[in-house]
Order: C-alpha cells, then sequence, then structure tokens
C-alpha cells in the first residue's frame, strides 16, 4: 500500500518575519509570515526548520535590544507556534545570545527541538536527539537533526559553555543506526551545507565546518535537509539520498512530497518562492511591532562629512572602502590596537550624509564583538595572501576569483586594513603575491603589531586560520554595531579617515 507525506522545510530565517529586507521600505515577496500561508497542513504533514532564526534582521536585534516584557513574549516563537511547526534544529547564530536566551526561546516553542550533537546537561534548552512522528496514514517518519560543531570555533566561549557540542557527522551515524529499524522514511536536518561540488564531487572545503557530502555519500538517510551555506540548492538525490537548501531569510522554503511503499521511498521536492500573501494572524497581532521596528530603523543617529557613494565590489577591494574605513576607525578608537581589518557583507553599499539605525543595520549586519591579536611579520603576511587571494588576472584584467564566488559567495572573506601600506602582484602565484607591509611608514623588520578584527575572524575562519596561533590580548563584550551607534553619538560630524592602503602594481 502506498502511503503519501508532506514536509515543508526552512532555514536561516534569520529573524525576517514580514515583507521587508529593512534596507528600505518597500514590500517584498518574503517573510516568513508569507512563507507559511502556503503551508497546507494536515495529519500526512510535517513543518520543519533548520535554524538561524533568533539573529540576523533588525527585528530580531530589537527584540533583543529593548528585551524585558517583549522578549518574554517570544514574538518569533508566536509566528512557529501558530503555523503549526513539529521540529526545529538549532543553528550556529542561535547560540550568538547565550544559554538563557536560547532556552527561553526553546521552551516557548510548542514544536519539538531536535540536536544530536548539543549536550546539555542542565537539561534546560527542552532538546531531543529525534524523534518519530507517526503520521495520519500511519506512516512513520524518523528525523534528527544536528549543528556544524564548528560554534565550538566560533561562539564566544562564556555562551556555549553550559553545553558541549561534539562531531555532527558522528551524531548524525548515530543516530541514524537508532531510527532506522523503527521508521519508514528517515530525515537528517543539517544546520550546514556542503563540502564539496554536488555534480563533480570536487573538494571545496576541508575545515570540517561542512560534511553535507560526508554525510549523503557514507550515511543512508532517505532525506538530507541541508542550512548555513544561504545559497539555493534544488532536490536532488545523491548516493540514495535526496537533498536540498534554501536561500536564507525566508524567500523560499521547500516542500518535500513522500511515497513510500516497499523499499526505498520515493522523494520528490520543489524550492518555492515566499510569495506576496499572508494569513490575517499572526501578522495583524504583530503590525504594531513592526510599526515599532521600522519607526526605530528611521531614527537619525549622527552625520559623516560627505556621503559615502556605492562602489562595486572589486573596485572596493582594490582601492579602498570608504565604508570599511569607518569601521576601521571605530575598532581602532575603541582597542587602541595598532592596526585593524574588516569584512563587509556581500553587497555594494552606500551612506547617507544624515545616518539612521536603518544606515547602519544594512551596512553591518553582523552581531560580532572585537578581538585583539598580536600578530607577527610571518602571520600578518599569511592573512594578507588570503587577502590578495581575491583577485585574480584574466587576460590581463584583474577580476575576483572564483575562489570566492563559488560554491557560495563570499565577499565577507576579504579583508580591509587599517594602518598598514602593503603591496600586492596579482601576476604572482597565490600565497606569494604580499611584497611589502610597512606601518608607520617603516617596514615592519620582524615587529610585532595588535590587531583588532571580529570575533568571527578571530577565529581562524574564512581562510585566516592562522590568527587561531595568535596570542589574544583583548576581547570587548560590544557588539560592532553597538560601538558604531555610541561612536557616531559621540562624533556630531564623523569625518572617515584612511589609514593605509593596499598597493597594486601598475
Amino acid at each position: 500500500m502506498k502511503r503519501h507525506a508532506t514536509i515543508y522545510y526552512t532555514s536561516d530565517v534569520h529573524g525576517f518575519l514580514f515583507p521587508t529586507s529593512y534596507g528600505d521600505k518597500e514590500v517584498k515577496a518574503m517573510g516568513l509570515l508569507n512563507c507559511v500561508s502556503n503551508f497546507k497542513k494536515d495529519s500526512n504533514t510535517l513543518i520543519f526548520d533548520g535554524g538561524d532564526t533568533l539573529q540576523g534582521s533588525p527585528m530580531a536585534s530589537y527584540i533583543t535590544v529593548q528585551g524585558g516584557e517583549l522578549l518574554e513574549s517570544e514574538p518569533l516563537a508566536l509566528v512557529y507556534n501558530k503555523a503549526g511547526y513539529d521540529a526545529v534544529v538549532p543553528g550556529n547564530h542561535d547560540f550568538n545570545f547565550g544559554y538563557e536566551r536560547l532556552s527561553h526561546y526553546y521552551n516557548a516553542l510548542k514544536g519539538v527541538c531536535l540536536c544530536a550533537n548539543v549536550e546539555d546537561p542542565k537539561n534546560e534548552l527542552k532538546l531531543t536527539n529525534s524523534q518519530v512522528f507517526t503520521l495520519g496514514n500511519g506512516l512513520r517518519i524518523g528525523v534528527t537533526g544536528v549543528v556544524t560543531d564548528y560554534v565550538n570555533v566560533w561562539e564566544n566561549p562564556e555562551h556555549i559553555k553550559d553545553i558541549q557540542i561534539t562531531e555532527a557527522f558522528q551524531a548524525a551515524k548515530k543516530e541514524l543506526s537508532l531510527l532506522k529499524d523503527q521508521c519508514d522514511v528517515t530525515v537528517c536536518i543539517y544546520h550546514g551545507g556542503y563540502e564539496c561540488d554536488l555534480i563533480t564531487g570536487e573538494v571545496l572545503s576541508t575545515s570540517g565546518e561542512n560534511v553535507g557530502y560526508r554525510i549523503l555519500k557514507e550515511l543512508d538517510y532517505d532525506i538530507l535537509l541541508t542550512a548555513h551555506q544561504h545559497m539555493p540548492v534544488s532536490g536532488r538525490d545523491l548516493f540514495g539520498t535526496h537533498t536540498l537548501q534554501v536561500m536564507p531569510n525566508a524567500v523560499q522554503y521547500a516542500k518535500i512530497d513522500i511515497t513510500a511503499s516497499e523499499g526505498k521511498p520515493l522523494v520528490e521536492s520543489m524550492i518555492c518562492p515566499a510569495g506576496d500573501h499572508h494569513e490575517v494572524k499572526p501578522y495583524a497581532t504583530l503590525l504594531p511591532l513592526e510599526g515599532e521596528v521600522q519607526k526605530w530603523l528611521d531614527v537619525s543617529i549622527g552625520r559623516f562629512k560627505e556621503p559615502v557613494l556605492e562602489k562595486s565590489k572589486l573596485d572596493m577591494a582594490m582601492y579602498g572602502s570608504e565604508i570599511a574605513d569607518f569601521f576601521n576607525q571605530i575598532q581602532l578608537e575603541y582597542t587602541g590596537a595598532d592596526i585593524s581589518c574588516v569584512g563587509l557583507g556581500n553587497t555594494p553599499m552606500s551612506l547617507p550624509e544624515h545616518v539612521t539605525m536603518r544606515d547602519l543595520v544594512r551596512v553591518y549586519p553582523f552581531t560580532n564583538t572585537l578581538v585583539v591579536i598580536s600578530v607577527d611579520e610571518a602571520a600578518l603576511k599569511k592573512a594578507l595572501e588570503r587577502c590578495a587571494e581575491y583577485f585574480t588576472v584574466k587576460d590581463g584584467i584583474i577580476e575576483i576569483s572564483e575562489v570566492f564566488l563559488n560554491p557560495k559567495v563570499e565577499h565577507y572573506n576579504y579583508d580591509y586594513f587599517a594602518g598598514i601600506t602593503y603591496e600586492v602582484d596579482v601576476r604572482e602565484p597565490v600565497g606569494n603575491r604580499v611584497k611589502e607591509i610597512r606601518f608607520e611608514g617603516k617596514p615592519l623588520n620582524g615587529r610585532s603589531l595588535s590587531l583588532c578584527m571580529s570575533d568571527y575572524r578571530a577565529s581562524g575562519t574564512g581562510g585566516y586560520e592562522v590568527y587561531k596561533t595568535c596570542p589574544v590580548l583583548k576581547r570587548l563584550g560590544a557588539e560592532v554595531p553597538e560601538l558604531a551607534l555610541d561612536y557616531l553619538r559621540k562624533h556630531p560630524v564623523v569625518e572617515i579617515q584612511k589609514k593605509g592602503s593596499m598597493v597594486l602594481p601598475t
């Protein structure tokens, strides 16, 4: 007898509930409220989410900043509960605010919270390793969840001191051995992505951050739902497992249809747009909150001496970025470091003369804090070589390297430095392009410097593993957007200063 089931799947929602990107006030076909209005739930339907919910959008930031009764009411959980989510998995960014915040959110959810590779001795996160859902037609769907164990690398140790995050692959392997004899269909929800090209099998990363390809190749789940990489991967069968990934910020969701009889179930899927429709509730319930967020974003917080014009990502990297200069200026003032570096988002940005909160969260959409490390000349050169890898030369023209474009666009892994001048010869092989580094107009000659950067970069991610070997001199608890807000309030008119530069051959 054939039995059918449907799964709706979202991930990397990042707090985007309403149909707006918040960069402007334009209504867009996006937002979790729009996504869930397409879900048709019955006794043979399940709804899952792959994590990264609490961080990202201005609304998520506003809820966290305001705290108090607003935080207690858990507006994000309200939407997930109203939509009828059956299970969620934590994403790496859900740990950004510490144990209590995550515990409060998970306890507000009606669905089960799955994560087989997070050990919680206090048992306050309401986590379970796996769950077997028996549908109305009797079909048993066994589901587990795992999160990239790179959380141990990225996250502030204070935020994860009450839990232990173990290896994602081994946890997924163990749960499969337990589930496969209890159910008809096995599903792994993995807040992580693919380390290999899904078509060619080419290895793209060996860091361990993403192990989705290994799960596909070595384990035998019927379905692997991935997340984290923020790239659309249409549903496909690989090594006998159906897998996919949706775009972030609730612009898409996945619909998975399962037909089970004897043997391996038949799985088909579609990546669907959020659309422009939403249900009356809970949209209407949360509309006053959305109004508060929009007012908050339009509050004037400072002024620049002159506006910053938008430039292409290549021009920014080649000739410098005033936006990067601004954040480096802030980082140097608040840390007192010798030099500073900053990465920017994937989208080219501009800044008006009169700055609002909307402008600030648009150009720096991260919740990073700052770390100051000590770098010797060899370590600094190695990091700059990674930056120089951003460029390639084709037919005598400098372009952005495919390394930063595929399989995932990673402009944010190119860092802009302040306080040093260095020469880069892009005609030379990768790893041998940086020719000279000067500080205060003089060669380093073996001198060590204090270097300020985000906690994300200090973890060694993005190809900057060398930073993990460098001594930590200082950590700042305040997030960079908070420091930027304070800086703008302290300086009535901000003049962006350029300190140092990268010099390309003529």
